[in-house]
């Protein structure tokens, strides 16, 4: 069988830091990498020698895609569709990866297409809920295939162990292995250095900025100083601007505006060095969807800030606490209470080289991309 490997991803890999860790790993036992995808940013990755990169379609921006008219979703697709067949043609690869369900759908009606042997790999990054998808849409029909898709399996992998309830695994005799998106040493090595607080004290949260992530707490204690430090807030990610202006009125009455700055998105090759000049990392999460109740090893962004010794606050919940609790630098707090939160950062403050020196430790010895990746590697070796 064909020692090459293709990939199909709906989304742009460089927006995915652990597709970007899986594809680094993979080019260590594949003879080459094949990626189709849409292209939603402009690249700036340094891909493997050995790692084609394929755009299927003109470049335009995820959210514009998701505002696009039904034709545009369709013609998008359509396009996917035609480059995943004629990539799956030209290399005949040994694998076939897909990433989350609109790659299911293209290889589902492509299937019938594909005459040469390969092992069939689904990775789930986002789980999508068929109830929360308007009907007849891609996505429905998307999510569909997903579910009629398991019966084809060779190996089924998801980011956390608690989302194994939703998914169709009586059907499906493929082997499941469980890949938290812990980060990767080989990017965030050359990002740590010893930490310690001097005049102010930097808090950051990064990814996609909006609601529900406590900031609308964070923001009026801005004013305050805690344990002789004063505070500012990093917030790193897309936002948009009606969300953007509101945070900037609230911050404007707590007399704050210049404690709290806004990074946009950008390259992840920028995320470790934004985040390795900050102290404390925010992971907190009040949305009550599926995704977000099963975020204890799939939020990324949790162990990126213990691989630089970012102490971490997070929910004080149990699909985060069941992970986080043994660890003293992850601070549990209740989302909307000031004083929780007060008290949380002045715990760390209080031991903060010693929590900060603990994070990075545990991102060292078991919280990396490369420890838990392993059974994969395992499986790719044992199954060519």
């Amino acid at each position: 069988m064909s020692k090459r490997i293709l990939i199909g991803i709906y989304h742009h890999p460089e927006a995915y830091p652990p597709t970007l860790n899986a594809v680094q790993q993979l080019s260590r036992c594949y003879e080459e990498i094949i990626i189709v995808h849409r292209p939603h940013l402009k690249s700036s990755w340094n891909y493997p020698a050995n790692v084609t990169v394929v755009e299927s379609g003109k470049p335009i921006s995820s959210v514009d895609q998701e505002r696009a008219s039904l034709h545009r979703k369709v013609f998008f697709f359509l396009i996917f569709f035609k480059d995943f067949v004629l990539q799956s043609w030209k290399k005949k690869p040994g694998t076939i990866l897909l990433y989350d369900t609109m790659p299911v759908l293209a290889f589902s009606l492509a299937r019938p297409l594909l005459w040469f042997k390969y092992r069939l790999w689904y990775h789930n990054h986002d789980i999508a809920e068929l109830s929360q998808v308007r009907k007849y849409s891609l996505g429905w029909w998307a999510c569909r295939a997903e579910r009629k898709i398991f019966k084809r399996l060779h190996l089924f992998t998801l980011p956390a162990e608690s989302r194994k309830q939703f998914f169709p695994l009586e059907t499906s005799k493929a082997a499941c292995i469980v890949i938290p998106n812990y980060p990767s040493r080989q990017v965030y090595d050359a990002f740590y250095r010893g930490k310690n607080i001097e005049e102010k004290l930097i808090l950051i949260f990064q990814g996609r900025v909006n609601e529900g992530h406590g900031f609308e707490t964070i923001i009026p204690l801005l004013s305050e100083t805690i344990e002789g430090k004063k505070l500012e807030l990093v917030l790193k990610g897309y936002i948009t601007e009606e969300y953007k202006r509101s945070l900037l009125a609230l911050a404007a009455t707590a007399g704050v505006e210049g404690s709290l700055r806004f990074v946009g998105f950008g390259p992840y090759k920028d995320v470790p060095e934004i985040a390795s000049g900050c102290h404390i990392g925010i992971g907190i999460f009040s949305a009550r969807e599926i995704m977000h109740l099963t975020l204890g090893t799939s939020s990324n962004k949790l162990y990126e800030y213990a691989a630089l010794g970012l102490p971490v606050l997070y929910s004080d919940e149990k699909h985060f606490t069941d992970y986080l609790g043994k660890y003293e630098w992850a601070v549990p707090v209740i989302d909307n209470d000031p004083e929780s939160i007060k008290t949380a950062i002045s715990k760390i403050i209080r031991q903060y080289e010693r929590l900060s020196a603990d994070a990075r430790t545990s991102f060292e010895s078991h919280l990396n991309f490369e420890y838990i990746f392993e059974p994969v590697l395992s499986w790719t070796k044992r199954e060519a």
